[in-house]
């Protein structure tokens, strides 16, 4: 029992490291110091600019058989991840009996984990450098799915046709380069690769900076008054991980990419649910609130479910 408390305040140490540059862009914007309107195209930074190139500093690592084996098998994980996480979105919505009109919405929140913006911070405290590769690799797959499945789930069949060019984006095509240039064991030459690591080391504050700036955005009374948005939450927070741990994770020994792949399954919703809401006419307050309430009590879970599932 003692080690087990201990194991969690290490976690809850790291994650509390993040939760203090979360607090600073709250209070930047709550005390009125930032003005709230630049956040989106501070977040397009992050997006376009220092998250691909976080991507891609992460995967100029030595090309090695273990971790092509290990990416092969993360990619494995994570299918198999997403799988589980629609059908437990599925019958969560029926069982709760969610109107038509939110039922994308509610799904949507709860496949798709803010595995970008928190996902890189909270794996590089919790497991280092190396885990960035395979979270690299992790994004690739969420990218192609949100771009595609998560769209689809969103317009609920008004007859919209998924657009390949879509997957064009910044996310993709750094996780698709960072992977030719590993497999090929192409190293990017200095200065470049300096000014890359340097782009890549401002995402961890300025993703944590801007999930604040956002929090503070949300009138808190009207964030947390629907009921449906907490059973969500926990659903993705608590139920989602804990189903890996259990039903997928044995199917695959590598306990460096369980770990990896409990700690993505247990991030909050993605902070573009509410952007992909807005864009695709879907109810983009309730995108609001699940953001709000699962990024919240995030702070509390992924320590929990670090500790107590690793």
């Amino acid at each position: 029992m003692s080690g087990m408390i201990a194991d969690f305040l290490v976690v809850a140490d790291q994650i509390f490291i993040l939760v203090l540059l979360i607090a600073a862009g709250y209070v930047a914007v709550a005390t009125k110091i930032v003005d709230p309107r630049p956040t989106r195209g501070l977040s397009g930074l992050l997006i376009n600019i220092t998250l691909p190139a976080l991507i891609i500093a992460s995967m100029q690592v030595p090309f090695t058989t273990e971790r092509l084996a290990g990416a092969e098998t993360l990619i494995l994980a994570t299918g198999a991840l997403y799988v589980i996480s629609f059908a437990i979105a599925w019958v969560v919505s029926k069982a709760m009996r969610i109107p038509a009109a939110e039922e994308g919405v509610l799904q949507f929140a709860i496949v798709f984990g803010n595995v970008g913006f928190m996902g890189f911070p909270v794996a590089l405290a919790l497991f280092g450098e190396e885990s960035l590769f395979y979270v690299a690799i992790f994004n690739l797959v969420f990218n192609v799915l949100v771009f595609s499945v998560g769209i689809m789930m969103l317009t609920g069949g008004r007859g919209e046709r998924f657009d390949p060019k879509l997957l064009l984006n910044s996310g993709i095509a750094a996780s698709i380069v960072g992977l030719a240039l590993f497999l090929g064991s192409v190293e990017i030459p200095s200065p470049f690769i300096d000014s890359i690591d340097l782009l890549g080391g401002v995402t961890t504050p300025l993703a944590m900076i801007i999930v604040g700036a956002m929090l503070a955005t949300f009138p808190t009374r009207e964030m947390v008054g629907n009921w449906r948005n907490w059973v969500a939450s926990a659903v993705l927070l608590l139920a989602i991980p804990a189903t890996y741990c259990y039903l997928i994770a044995p199917f695959f020994p590598d306990p460096y990419i369980n770990g990896i792949m409990i700690t993505m399954a247990a991030m909050p919703a993605a902070a573009n649910t509410v952007i992909f809401a807005e864009q695709y006419g879907a109810d983009s307050k309730l995108a609001s609130q699940i953001v709000f309430v699962s990024t919240i009590g995030s702070l509390v879970t992924i320590p929990l479910v670090t500790t107590v599932l690793l």
